[in-house]
């Protein structure tokens, strides 16, 4: 019996090509976006979920930052019992070689030796309480190791870290895992080490620099929240930060939150929670649009089969056995859906990963576990999908179905309103994707006040006795038309610098360069007049502004010391457009002092091979060092990939949108025209014109398409007003896009509609009326 049931269905998919494709093809690219995004966004919810001590750890923060003074955890542990031991971190970028191997570059994170205790980073080598014990101690990563040694060393192997620090392998861990808030590290050293790397005696005492991040860990069934306004007011007796409240507050964040956190430091990466909670009302939005299309098909698709289904009735079936053959062929097809949706998986998943900046690894997925929640899912959603086609399926009447009078007629208010629904979504997305698309290109094609194109930096890795001799040697080279030494440039923003300037909190940007910094860049300079001294500084025209100062002011004082102002620099952004321009102040870099950047401009006529000539003459003059160049615009470029890869996951979920609302459509439409056969062959055979027969059947569908469009320009024209205020510098708002978006959508509309219709105008009459 049940084989029979199996066979009629297969014939009725194979005789049914076109409802079989789109039903089983629909549901499956439904079902590869659900099984994608709800494996992505448990993955990021479990991160550092894997520490054993995770109860006990916190992250200590201070409003958007999460920066601490070294002496802040002994200070803790010194004051507070709850606390059971500490871990600061910084991450830096380091060289490293070892006899015989290349000189690599790495981040290396500095961490405490109780690191490895209190987080439970897995050790293959070594003791995770005592690798770190020793102030020469350094744990390598497993991958790192292999690559800089071509196998995982012995225990006590030296390696030299800047030419400069002679480290001894303690230990070998595995990789950081990405569902860490940790950036992943190559290497681990000793956290007092790098007062060594800093040249500063003073390192673990001082708390001139909050730059380090502050790991607790409390003893059992405490509670060191609740001491944060203690903890407070100890800071401010200590810290300048908090003294004069650059710092106003102390949170104690939960390790489980640390991810998800606004506090930004060196050492970690955040996600948004937002977005992770957008992305889970997307996976619920294309459940239940494919619940709904995938009945409106079966139920449409339904009339068709009539005849098989009376005549199983006129021969004895029960209505419950045809309520389980729906309900097993509604199974079927979800658990086939499901196959092929794995299928697609793997060929989609680079580009998934690449738009969620992920790293999902599909096969790693295959458990027992995440097998049977996948088998039972599809049978839940095979049962609430197929629960409605088999209703209407049991309750047909044979004898009016063998009489031709089966109309499967009913209230089509709720179809229509689907459908105006889903076309809702479709012009909004339509819409979002433009205008993000519109924004991201403005960002990018924005004028930034300074030169970009043949433009490159590097940062200077030498001591600054040696960075002049390199500039000399570098501006030798042909195709090099001009270099400078500076300490911030317009790519990373210099040194922040906040001040009280009369009675007024100020933050500027301080930028310390060469005389050929702006020729080089092309930023123009108006001259004030004063005289060139090696205490000149230059203001932006927007300090100016901030400063309230006249026109033709000729110094600035700035805490205690008067600086004569040589000239005026035309504004230049050094930060994304995100942010608004704002003041900044430049010093002209001093003979011996020390520049972090390299700043090159070349002549554009061979830039390959001046390129290659300026990475060999670097890595002459530095004995090997690997030289990262930096260009300007691919930089400037990058700045905006998060709103880029923003514009294409919305193109990419409008698509699948259009996908399955173009399915429910054609089943209604399928619907619709079964409903309508009998008026359409009276209509013909009392002479109606194919185009008459066109515009009665279309212009139904495309009235709800036109209500859909009046809603969704208010929700779309919100959306995109509240995405545009993330962004000091925006597009407009054109009207023009919402009226492309709501023409495309009815295009789409259109042409679903008009391929039922057309076949349903053409159909000889007879066909329609020989039951009649």
């Amino acid at each position: 019996m049940i084989s029979n049931h199996l066979k009629s269905f297969a014939l009725h998919l194979w005789k049914n090509k076109l409802y079989s494709v789109i039903t089983i093809l629909g549901f499956a690219i439904s079902i590869m976006f659900i099984l994608l995004l709800s494996i992505y966004i448990k993955n990021e919810y479990s991160a550092d979920q894997f520490h054993l001590k995770k109860d006990r750890i916190f992250r200590m923060t201070h409003g958007e930052e999460s920066g601490f003074a070294p002496p802040s955890g002994p200070l803790l542990m010194q004051k507070f019992p709850e606390v059971e031991n500490f871990a600061r971190t910084r991450n830096i970028g380091v060289y490293v070689k070892a006899p015989g191997t290349p000189k690599l570059k790495n981040l290396t994170l500095f961490a405490d030796s109780s690191f490895l205790s209190i987080f439970s980073f897995k050790m293959l080598n070594g003791d995770n309480k005592t690798a770190l014990s020793r102030g020469n101690a350094v744990v390598l990563t497993k991958s790192f190791a292999y690559k800089l040694f071509g196998k995982l060393p012995e225990l006590g192997t030296t390696l030299t870290i800047n030419d400069d620090f002679d480290l001894e392998v303690t230990g070998i861990m595995e990789d950081v895992p990405d569902n860490t808030h940790f950036q992943k590290f190559d290497m681990l050293v000793n956290f007092p080490t790098l007062g060594k790397v800093f040249g500063m005696n003073d390192f673990l005492e001082s708390y001139s620099s909050n730059s380090y991040g502050l790991y607790i860990l409390t003893k059992p069934n405490t509670n060191i929240q609740a001491k944060a306004p203690e903890i407070l007011k100890i800071f401010k007796e200590v810290n300048w930060m908090f003294k004069q409240e650059y710092a106003k507050s102390i949170e104690l964040e939960p390790i489980v939150d640390s991810y998800f956190s606004t506090s930004k430091s060196y050492d970690t990466k955040n996600k948004s929670k937002g977005f992770l909670q957008i992305l889970s009302g997307i996976v619920f939005l294309i459940l239940v649009l494919s619940i709904i299309n995938y009945v409106n098909l079966t139920v449409a698709q339904s009339s068709f089969r009539s005849r098989e289904i009376a005549i199983k009735k006129l021969i004895g079936g029960k209505k419950k056995d045809l309520f389980l053959q729906s309900m097993s062929e509604s199974i079927i097809l979800s658990f086939f859906s499901l196959l092929l949706a794995i299928i697609l998986c793997f060929q989609v998943v680079p580009v998934f990963n690449y738009l969620l900046d992920a790293k999902l690894n599909f096969i790693d997925e295959f458990t027992w576990i995440n097998i049977c929640i996948a088998l039972l899912f599809m049978g839940v959603i095979g049962i609430i999908s197929g629960i409605i086609p088999a209703i209407k399926i049991a309750r047909f009447d044979p004898i009016d179905v063998m009489k031709g009078k089966i109309r499967m007629k009913e209230k089509s208010i709720y179809s229509r309103i689907m459908v105006s629904f889903q076309y809702l979504i479709i012009i909004t997305l339509i819409t979002s994707a433009f205008f993000i698309n519109k924004q991201t290109n403005f960002l990018r094609n924005h004028q930034l006040g300074f030169e970009q194109e043949n433009m490159l930096c590097f940062e200077s890795e030498i001591p600054r006795e040696k960075q002049r001799v390199l500039q000399e040697i570098l501006k030798k080279i042909p195709g090099v038309e001009g270099i400078c030494l500076s300490a911030g440039t317009p790519l990373d923003g210099g040194n922040n610098l906040c001040f009280t300037y009369n009675d007024k909190e100020l933050s500027f940007q301080h930028f310390i360069v060469d005389t050929s910094f702006f020729r080089l860049l092309n930023i123009p300079i108006r001259k004030t007049g004063i005289a060139f001294s090696k205490d000149i500084c230059l203001l932006n025209e927007a300090a100016v502004k901030e400063l309230e100062l006249p026109e033709n002011e000729s110094n600035f004082k700035l805490q205690g010391t008067e600086y004569p102002i040589y000239g005026i620099v035309k504004n230049f952004h050094f930060r994304d457009l995100k942010s608004k321009l704002g003041p900044a102040y430049f010093h002209i870099l001093k003979p011996g002092q020390y520049a972090w950047s390299y700043v090159i401009k070349l002549n554009g006529k061979n830039n390959y091979e001046t390129i290659q000539k300026i990475k060999k003459a670097h890595s002459d003059f530095t004995d090997g060092t690997p030289l990262q160049l930096e260009f300007f615009d691919e930089t400037v470029h990058n700045w905006y990939e998060k709103e880029d890869k923003t514009g294409k996951i919305v193109m990419y979920f409008t698509l699948l949108t259009v996908i399955i609302s173009v399915m429910g459509l054609f089943a209604m439409s399928l619907y619709y025209v079964q409903q309508k056969r009998k008026e359409i062959g009276i209509r013909k055979v009392n002479g109606a014109k194919t185009k008459e027969i066109l515009a009665m059947l279309n212009k139904d569908f495309l009235k709800w398409v036109v209500i859909a469009f009046v809603f969704a320009c208010p929700i779309a024209w919100y959306a995109m007003h509240k995405w545009l205020e993330n962004f000091a510098y925006k597009t407009e708002l054109s009207w023009w896009i919402f009226a492309l978006a709501g023409l495309i959508a009815l295009g789409i509309a259109l042409l679903t509609v008009s391929f039922q219709s057309w076949r349903a105008a053409t159909r000889n009459p007879v066909e329609s009326l020989r039951y009649e």
